[in-house]
């Protein structure tokens, strides 16, 4: 299993660790609600070094992307970008990516250990074009700066990121004098950046992260966040069963653009205002969270499954997000799950602080 160039870095402040798509990242640093106010109130930093990563290069990169992903790779300028998917013919959603030009290049990130899987279900669609695709996983650490202080602490160490930085949208900027690609993210909810950096640099960007105020924050305050944001997760939320649309993931299509694989069954759907699924947020009347693929019903009938279930900080009380079928996605609606715990669904996000990706 692989693991973080600042794995030893991470077990000096006694973090304990849980595997993500088959790498071993920080679950915690001892103190999971004060890292998840970290983020709320200051500034967090995690490190999203596992996310997948693959550098595209070759004279028709640019034709091919845009023929391939749900939204647009040809009016991306350099230092720009947008969230796409990948389907199938069907319109199912292989994996969702994060387009990032880059110039002679563009980068295409993935939630971890997803690469493989893109780079495999693009390259069968590769016969005569001049494309190259390559790993590049390991070689380029992402330092994530989250919450209302990340502007701040990223400007103290670059000196100056422009407050209207679009999000997915690249700056670059040199530390050390090393090159770092500063990023508009906002993964958790609140606002942000990714770092980007050659791994060999990584633990000093950390530090100095750190000694400006930055609080290291593990995955399981990462996922509270990200699900009070209503941010599905490729992979848990999210899989091939599903088309972007009945994922939520409208941000990630051009509905004007041409054609590209899958784009037929989701301008349909998308006209027709019909999707066969939604994903929705559920108020839990429990103390323990449902499980993951628990099923969720109503009148004696199951309507659908959850996929992310946990207690809320914000809220103090267990929510969960579920997929369910159309007709049971309106606010109000009375379901059960596991155990026959009563829930109620709600219009997402459950916490807003800056707009997500989820529409």
């Amino acid at each position: 299993m692989p693991r973080l160039a600042l794995h030893s870095v991470h077990e000096a402040a006694c973090a304990v660790f849980v595997q993500v798509g088959g790498w071993e990242v920080p679950a915690c640093y001892g103190d999971v609600a004060s890292e998840y106010r970290a983020v709320r109130e200051a500034a967090g930093i995690a490190d999203r070094s596992a996310r997948g990563k693959l550098r595209v290069t070759g004279s028709d990169r640019v034709r091919f992307l845009h023929g391939m992903l749900s939204n647009t790779v040809e009016g991306l300028g350099e230092g720009e970008g947008n969230y796409a998917t990948l389907t199938n013919p069907k319109g199912q959603t292989l994996t969702d990516v994060w387009v990032h030009h880059r110039g002679e290049s563009f980068v295409l990130e993935t939630e971890p250990g997803f690469q493989e899987k893109l780079y495999t279900s693009l390259d069968r669609y590769l016969i005569a074009d001049d494309v190259e695709m390559q790993d590049i996983t390991e070689s380029l650490a992402i330092l994530g700066v989250q919450g209302p202080r990340a502007g701040e602490l990223v400007s103290e160490i670059f000196g100056g990121v422009p407050t209207d930085l679009p999000e997915y949208h690249t700056v670059i900027r040199s530390f050390n004098g090393t090159e770092v690609m500063v990023v508009s993210r906002a993964f958790a909810g609140e606002s942000g950046y990714d770092l980007w950096v050659a791994v060999k640099r990584a633990e000093a960007l950390w530090s100095a992260l750190e000694k400006r105020g930055g609080r290291p924050a593990g995955f399981e305050a990462l996922e509270v966040l990200r699900v009070e944001a209503g941010i599905p997760r490729y992979g848990v939320d999210v899989d091939e069963r599903a088309t972007p649309l009945e994922a939520g993931l409208y941000s990630a299509v051009d509905f004007e653009k041409g054609c590209y694989v899958g784009q037929e069954v989701i301008a349909k759907m998308h006209n027709l205002g019909k999707p066969r699924r939604y994903l929705v947020g559920l108020c839990v009347e429990a103390d323990t969270p449902p499980a993951a693929g628990a099923p969720v019903w109503t009148d004696g009938k199951e309507i659908g499954h959850i996929t992310s279930g946990l207690r809320s900080l914000a809220l103090d009380r267990v929510v969960a997000l579920a997929s369910v079928r159309r007709g049971f996605q309106e606010p109000g609606q009375v379901v059960f799950t596991e155990g026959g715990v009563q829930a109620e669904v709600v219009a997402l996000p459950f916490y807003k602080a800056v707009p997500t990706r989820l529409e």
